[in-house]
């Protein structure tokens, strides 16, 4: 059993063991408004209730983490001016900055960050982060700048982990209940570069400059981010020039619109077709399949060359990236061979071959992903495999995968800097749906995650990738890009930058401040009157509404984060073990987490009470619902009302929707934890 010690680990460790502040000044001239079009809009400002799909680049830009990431990729200081390991690596302390202060003036100390954590970690909640810091044994105050996280283990993620955006325990302490739905995730006060100034609900949100920030007050005197309600509203909005920055835009010839550059950035997810390994056993079969799939064709075509090509399951930009892959190359005619060689043949006359069929499965209302589909059925077809694509609601999706009846499917995957795929790469991960297992893969996913050492790590990682690719459980189709739309006269982004320039809109500014103020309640209305001239339908193509989200939103939310059931680490904390024992291997299957249901109908198209728009109402009803085995609503809640006219047609509403009803282990159950928004003025009003 090999075993490291803990003083070369010190040495070794995978992210910063002791890091001091960095000065942060911000450049450029002050001044002006920044429209910033994001297609989500966030149900809540608080930072302890990210969505599926995140946190909210509003949210992001009102409260500050401990840490943050610089223009090249590493981390640096956020709130804490420091942080230093314990000797045996099973604690982290922060130190926060004398200078950091919430909104209204409170200085911010080590008692926000033991009261945020125990908000996190307190059910009643309900926050999505505690899964984050399920490993935090302890988080204890030892002065009042000074702040200690104690874990249960040792392991490579406590850094990353323990990162939290605290928020104010004398704003909220006197709160009870569901925070979620509490006055503070609506109106917060924070501690970021800018301040919440008002939020018009289904519209837009704008936030000020914050002069007391302790990096300094930030160029841009307001920030608004508006989201847009279809696709064609936002190009009709980007085309008067209103928007400043469109991000993350569907693939399209996006950089031809004048006075705007494109920005192209690297992502953090992959898309692949999966195989069932029970129906496609062999795996020259796989690799005469993946050899038949123009996978440039797709990158080039489909996503107008916004996506990097992938051979295995971590992205190019990952620290842990193994670039010397080797993927299946592009060959119809070897394909076909292959196929041949296999024993498969066609009948007199046949257009296909016998005994070889394959339904791609793929979800509903993607229009990508459906194109992707198409075209990888387009090019089995053509060496003469009967493929054909069937698109499924997610929930519907999500329930065949589980059940493992699928011939392939098209998903993605995440990989954040906390990586851990043991769930969809362990033999008996939940999400492994193609049913892959290698005994060399678990032992190799244990110990990169176990180990502090970065190299180690990362060889472990390396052959982790040669293995997948070698075995082809997946053929992985590409890495999505994300593209982005920018004026030419703004300030701050440069070459090379590895974040996402919605991370560091605080950094931005004009080259020339804009001597016109655009009115806020005008965006938007100049589509709705185009609309309503047009005599003929206008088709559009909505964005996704805050209720839905997509099938892997759901799925990489509902993953586990535990290293490995079983796991053991050496009682003696001097030591490390990375070999897996006898112990370990002994896991228990389980039924798996219980994947939340699914909106399959939700009525847009309601009323708005006479009384609630003679007075104006705006806001959001939250509406606690029991879901059926069935997906009938048969209970509904008031949580959280807004005034008594919209509370009565919410409720009423709440009672239409429908369901794909949640499921655990591909059956139907029954959930009575879900709280749905119920918006005013509602949507199309």
């Amino acid at each position: 059993m090999k075993k490291i010690g803990i003083l070369s680990l010190l040495v070794i460790i995978l992210l910063p063991s002791c890091q001091k502040a960095e000065k942060i000044k911000y450049e450029g001239k002050r001044g002006g408004t920044l429209i910033v079009s994001v297609t989500n809009e966030p149900t809540t400002l608080n930072p302890i209730y990210p969505s599926l799909s995140g946190l909210s680049p509003v949210t992001e830009k009102l409260f500050t983490p401990l840490h943050e990431y610089r223009a090249d990729g590493k981390i640096t200081t956020g709130l804490a001016q420091s942080w230093v390991y314990s000797e045996d690596m099973r604690s982290i302390t922060y130190t926060i900055r004398k200078d950091a202060k919430w909104h209204d003036g409170t200085p911010v100390t080590a008692e926000d960050i033991v009261f945020t954590v125990k908000q996190i970690k307190d059910p009643a909640n309900k926050s999505p982060l505690s899964q984050q810091i399920r490993y935090v044994k302890d988080v204890k105050a030892i002065g009042v700048r000074e702040v200690r996280f104690t874990f249960d283990k040792v392991y490579a993620d406590e850094l990353l982990n323990s990162n939290i955006r605290p928020i104010p325990k004398h704003k909220i302490e006197k709160e009870t209940g569901n925070l979620q739905i509490s006055d503070f995730s609506f109106n917060p006060v924070g501690d970021g570069p800018y301040k919440l100034k008002e939020w018009r609900q289904g519209d837009w949100v704008e936030l000020v400059a914050n002069p007391d920030y302790f990096r300094g007050r930030p160029p841009l005197d307001r920030i608004v981010f508006y989201f847009p309600s279809s696709v064609e509203e936002l190009m009709d909005e980007i085309k008067l020039g209103v928007i400043d920055i469109a991000y993350d835009l569907p693939p399209a010839k996006y950089d031809t619109i004048k006075g705007y550059r494109t920005i192209v950035s690297p992502g953090e997810a992959y898309t692949y077709m999966g195989w069932n390994l029970n129906r496609f056993k062999d795996k020259k079969l796989r690799e005469a399949l993946s050899m038949a799939i123009d996978r440039r064709g797709i990158i080039t075509k489909l996503l107008k060359g916004h996506a990097e090509n992938l051979n295995g399951p971590i992205t190019p930009e990952h620290w842990a990236y193994n670039p010397k892959i080797k993927g299946i190359k592009y060959d119809k005619e070897k394909a076909k061979e292959l196929i041949e060689q296999l024993g498969y043949s066609k009948r007199r006359r046949g257009k296909f071959y016998s005994n070889l069929k394959v339904l791609i499965l793929v979800e509903e209302g993607n229009p990508i992903r459906s194109k992707v589909a198409d075209s990888i059925a387009l090019d089995l077809r053509s060496i003469g495999v009967n493929a054909t694509v069937e698109e499924l609601r997610g929930s519907r999706l999500i329930s065949r995968l589980l059940n493992h009846d699928f011939d392939a499917y098209i998903l993605g995957w995440n990989v954040e800097k906390a990586f851990n795929p043991l769930s969809i790469w362990g033999s008996r991960g939940d999400y492994n749906f193609v049913g892959y297992k290698n005994k060399r893969v678990d032992k190799l996913i244990r110990e990169a995650l176990l180990s502090l050492d970065r190299e180690k790590a990362k060889k472990a990682w390396y052959e982790f990738q040669e293995i997948i690719a070698d075995d082809l459980p997946y053929t992985f189709l590409y890495a999505p890009k994300t593209i982005t739309l920018v004026k030419k006269d703004i300030n701050g982004i440069k070459e090379g930058d590895k974040r996402p320039i919605i991370s560091f809109l605080d950094e931005l500014s004009f080259k020339k401040i804009p001597t016109t103020t655009v009115e806020l309640a005008s965006i938007g209305k100049h589509y709705e009157e185009m609309k309503r001239g047009t005599p003929e339908e206008t088709t559009e193509t909505p964005l996704p509404p805050q209720t839905q989200a997509s099938t892997e939103e759901i799925l990489q939310a509902a993953a586990t984060t535990t290293i490995e059931e079983g796991e053991k680490i050496g009682a003696d904390t001097s030591e490390l073990t990375t070999e897996a024992t006898a112990e370990e291997e002994k896991v228990v299957k389980k039924k798996g987490p219980v994947i939340p249901p699914t909106l399959t109908y939700y009525p847009t198209k309601r009323d708005y009470p006479e009384s609630a728009r003679k007075l104006e109402v705006r806001g959001q009803v939250f509406i606690k619902l029991h879901i059926t085995k069935t997906g009938v609503v048969d209970k509904a809640e008031i949580i959280k009302g807004l005034f008594p006219a919209c509370d009565a047609a919410a409720l009423l509403d709440a009672r239409k929707c429908k369901f794909d009803p949640a499921t655990q282990g591909g059956e139907p159950v029954e959930y009575d934890e879900l709280t749905l928004p119920f918006r005013f003025p509602p949507e199309g009003w």
